[in-house]
């Protein structure tokens, strides 16, 4: 049995894929979150501050289809 390193976590849950909402901007944030669990401590305020300036740029930024839909 070897011994494990004090950075590591006992038990890692299975990586789980991230959710395709259709907006490749948004996909690569959450793909950036599909593993933050396994990633070293030390990268997570940066992987997280990617995140949410692509998601609120993603939020800011209008969807094309939505301006050029016809209304119901």
């Amino acid at each position: 049995m070897t011994e494990q390193s004090r950075d590591e976590p006992e038990d890692l849950e299975p990586t789980v894929a991230a959710p395709q909402t259709g907006n490749p901007a948004v996909d690569d944030a959450l793909l950036e979150l599909a593993d933050l669990a396994s990633a070293p401590l030390e990268e997570h305020h940066d992987r997280l501050g990617y995140v949410h300036a692509a998601l609120q740029e993603a939020l800011d930024r209008p969807d094309e289809d939505s301006h050029n839909a016809e209304p119901a």
